[in-house]
């Protein structure tokens, strides 16, 4: 089994990680997020907000839009299941057919890729950022590679997945690769960050040395993964 491989889907109804903004409306609280994920079941939602466990149970309103220049908002109505610190669950009463559609849309296009971990690379050298590129590749990856952090964010925004993996190398400005770390951990919280370096400690798991061999970039690449990527991913 490849280390690219995502594990099956266990639950009853399909979740995927569609990005897009919600509002939710309980009692006398108004919640504002960011889709952690969605099914035709509900869906969970990253927020600043503190929401109280007194409201569980409690019906809401609820409007989401996808992050597409095109896309509507859509009204439904729900009740909130889980609360967490930064986070909160809702289950649907109903879903609209346009918006049921919208779920199966995003849905099928998750499943294309489903086989495969998605990656960002970001390499202000070309030479080296295209081997990278390629090692990742030959192991069943699918890899979007950038020059600069604001070329990845930007990329990012673009993209229509969740990236897995993010891989920053160390010869980018330390303070836009931090920038864009805050970033990831803010807007993608699932992805995980590895280095790239000329030459990484010992002590560094998630870090991929580019000063060695190209020949076996691959075994290299999948000791890498099976260190920062779980097991059944």
């Amino acid at each position: 089994m490849r280390l690219c491989r995502a594990g099956p889907e266990r639950r009853r109804d399909v979740r995927v990680a569609p990005k897009g903004t919600v509002r939710i409306v309980a009692d006398t609280y108004n919640i504002r997020g960011r889709i952690m994920n969605l099914s035709r079941g509900g869906l969970a939602v990253r927020t600043p907000s503190l929401v109280p466990e007194r409201l569980l149970g409690s019906k809401a309103r609820i409007e989401l839009r996808l992050d597409n220049p095109t896309a509507s908002w859509f009204g439904l109505i729900g009740t909130l299941k889980r609360v967490g610190s930064q986070w909160i669950a809702v289950s649907f009463d109903a879903v609209p057919l346009a918006f049921g559609r919208i779920i199966e849309n995003t849905t099928y296009a998750a499943h294309r890729n489903e086989r495969h971990l998605s990656m960002v690379l970001v390499d202000p050298a070309p030479g080296r950022r295209d081997a990278m590129a390629q090692g990742f590749r030959d192991v069943g990856c699918h890899v979007i590679a950038t020059s600069t952090p604001l070329e990845a964010i930007v990329r990012l925004n673009e993209a229509g997945f969740e990236p897995n993996l993010v891989a920053v190398a160390d010869s980018s400005p330390s303070r836009t690769s931090d920038e864009l770390r805050q970033f990831i951990v803010a807007e993608h919280p699932s992805a995980k960050l590895v280095a790239i370096g000329d030459v990484c400690p010992v002590a560094r798991p998630d870090c991929l040395s580019a000063n060695e061999r190209l020949d076996d970039l691959a075994q290299r690449i999948r000791r890498l993964l099976a260190k920062v990527i779980p097991v059944g991913y």
